[in-house]
C-alpha cells in the first residue's frame, strides 16, 4: 500500500518479529495495536511454490485502557497501510489473506472499513480478490486475498484461492 513520506500522518510503529511477524504501535489515547502476518503455508498446500510466502493478516487491539470501544482514529489507517507496505517490501512474492473477525457478529462492518482503507491506500501495486464462505452457524465470513499486481504467480494464486473458497462453500 502506498505511502508518501512527506504526507505520512500515521503513528510510528516497530517490527517486533517473531513467528507471527508482529508490528506494533500505540495511539494517542494509549491503545496498543498489533498487526500480525502469521505464516499460513498450508492454505494453498505446502507444495505450492508460493506457500512459503502466504500469510494471514490480523489487526489486534492488544490493550484498550478505555471502558468502551476506541473512537475513530484517523491515524490508524495510514499506519496500517505503512505497515502493510513494509511487510510486502520484504519479498516480492508475499500473499496475504484477510479473514474478518466474526466473534462479535461485526464482520461485515470490518470488511467495509478494510475495503475503504485498501482502496484509498493501494495505489497501482496491489490487487485484492474478495470472497466469502458460509458456515453451518448461518454466519457469512468475508475473506480477501491481497498480493502485488506483478506477482509472477498471480493467476495461479487467484485461481487456487477461488477454488478453496468455492470448495468450502460446496462442502456445506
Amino acid at each position: 500500500m502506498r505511502r508518501e513520506e512527506s504526507q505520512y500522518l500515521g503513528y510510528s510503529f516497530e517490527f517486533n518479529g517473531g513467528i507471527k511477524n508482529v508490528y506494533s504501535f500505540q495511539t494517542v489515547l494509549g491503545c496498543d495495536y498489533n498487526i500480525t502476518f502469521k505464516p499460513t503455508p498450508y492454505l494453498f498446500g505446502e507444495n505450492a511454490v508460493f506457500s512459503y510466502f502466504t500469510y494471514e493478516f490480523s489487526i489486534v487491539l492488544a490493550k484498550n485502557p478505555m471502558d468502551k470501544e476506541p473512537p475513530v482514529d484517523l491515524k490508524i489507517p495510514p499506519t496500517i497501510a505503512a505497515i502493510f507496505s513494509d511487510f510486502f517490501n520484504k519479498t516480492f512474492y508475499t500473499v496475504v489473506v484477510y479473514i474478518c473477525d466474526s466473534s462479535d457478529g461485526r464482520q461485515i462492518f470490518r470488511k467495509r472499513k478494510f475495503d475503504r482503507w485498501f482502496e484509498y491506500y493501494k495505489g497501482d501495486s496491489f490487487i485484492k480478490i474478495d470472497a466469502s464462505f458460509d458456515e453451518t452457524d448461518g454466519n457469512n465470513y468475508p475473506v480477501s486475498l491481497i498480493l502485488k499486481e506483478r506477482n509472477p504467480f498471480r493467476n495461479e494464486i487467484c485461481t487456487q484461492f477461488m477454488n478453496i473458497v468455492g470448495g468450502f462453500n460446496e462442502a456445506k
